[in-house]
């Protein structure tokens, strides 16, 4: 079976399969699916997710059924995500603006330190 090459991950705007792993991990998170949520972070998009989302991942794994504590960090990560695939692609970084400095000519002359012996500073002797 031959595989097709996926498009390389953008860091600045999540890709649409990103997305959409993200939402089927918080689905089943929701639904306290565990099968779901192994084989979910068993994938390899699971690497590119931050490592207190995954804690949060392993927590819901491990919880009882009864837990009433929801995915707040993935629901975050994902918000952001979203939000980062839909800004304008054009501008996604601040521009930096840079001036020439004026460089001074350098000094011809070097003004010499003054020797630290002993002779040199008063009142002692060699």
């Amino acid at each position: 079976m031959k595989r097709t090459p996926t498009e390389p991950m953008d860091w600045e705007r999540p890709s649409e399969r990103f997305l959409a792993y993200l939402d089927r991990l918080s689905e089943a998170c929701i639904a306290r699916d565990r099968e779901q949520l192994d084989k979910l972070l068993r994938m390899r998009l699971s690497s590119h997710l931050p490592r207190a989302i995954l804690d949060e991942m392993e927590f819901f794994r491990r919880a009882r059924e009864s837990n009433l504590r929801a995915p707040l960090k993935l629901m975050r990560y994902v918000h952001q995500m979203k939000q980062l695939a839909t800004m304008p692609s054009e501008k996604t970084q601040l521009a930096l603006e840079l001036r020439e400095r004026e460089v001074a000519a350098p000094v011809a002359e070097t003004r010499k330190r003054p020797s630290s012996r002993r002779s040199d500073v008063p009142g002692k002797k060699d």
